[in-house]
């Protein structure tokens, strides 16, 4: 099937809290490979991605998460374990091959290392893609966001309208403007910002320490993929995120900022394809 831009082609899959829209690239016998993205994002911010992995021997399954993109935007709260519930939900609605490479994305790489906890048994390899660690403790709008009524307007008139502008600048500065539409349309869906505020108000967007520090009681092959110029997720925290993992592979993109998966797919498959020592 393909959206209204021709731009998707997958299906949705009916799961307990919701459709999911997802889609299945590369060979059959491909190394399985599961891609979870991150927040305001859609499955298609790994465009650029997924024909390296095909070309490179993986079989990636992506999807978007509830919230995002094609999927439903259903009522409720949404917290992170409604999105590792969605990502464990269609992991097993697809029979998608187990163990896989989980990466995630920013927001999506707390979601795939919660994945990871859930189920370690299904993961080959956890890799951590900018890995965000509290993006509430540095957006200073998220206090007023939490709170009721102000929150929901603050949200209509100022915060989607701002992450549009935001976008389209973005895109045009990268030479994706093809995106611009699908972000937009997304955008546009009356459940997105209700979704956002919620992410914001459960503390899916909040101090994921935790998540991060549990993953020593698992042995994980993890590999950490960072920009050199991430302005989105402080050095810090991605400091903090690698001193709470266990011994892990550490790849730092020079010169890729927190889009690199759209600006440096290459690099991204050449850290998964290199086998680096631990540190």
């Amino acid at each position: 099937m393909s959206d209204a831009h021709g731009h998707a082609r997958g299906r949705h899959e009916p799961l307990r809290e919701g459709a999911t829209f997802w889609r299945c690239e590369g060979t059959a016998e491909g190394t399985p490979v599961v891609l979870v993205h991150g927040a305001t994002v859609s499955s298609w911010a790994f465009d650029p991605l997924v024909p390296l992995l095909a070309t490179a021997g993986f079989r990636a399954l992506r999807f978007d998460l509830y919230g995002h993109g094609q999927s439903d935007y259903p009522e409720g709260d949404y917290s992170l374990d409604r999105f590792v519930r969605q990502t464990c939900e269609l992991i097993e609605a697809t029979d998608s091959p187990r163990p896989a490479l989980l990466l995630g994305h920013s927001f999506g790489a707390a979601v795939a290392a919660a994945t990871a906890l859930a189920h370690p048994e299904w993961v080959k390899r956890l890799v951590l893609v900018a890995p965000m660690l509290d993006f509430n403790a540095t957006n200073g709008w998220s206090r007023i966001f939490r709170v009721t009524a102000a929150g929901e307007v603050l949200m209509r008139m100022v915060g989607v309208p701002a992450l549009v502008r935001r976008r389209r600048k973005r895109y045009a500065s990268i030479g994706l403007q093809r995106l611009t539409p699908l972000f937009v349309e997304q955008a546009s869906r009356a459940g997105f910002g209700r979704a956002l505020l919620s992410m914001i108000r459960m503390e899916a967007l909040g101090d994921q320490s935790a998540r991060y520090s549990a993953l020593r009681d698992l042995a994980l092959d993890i590999l950490v993929i960072t920009g050199s110029r991430d302005a989105v997720i402080p050095r810090a925290h991605i400091d903090r995120v690698r001193a709470l993992l266990p011994p892990h592979r550490h790849c730092d993109v020079a010169g890729a900022e927190h889009n690199l998966l759209l600006t440096h797919p290459e690099a991204v498959v050449a850290a998964l394809l290199e086998r680096v020592t631990p540190s």
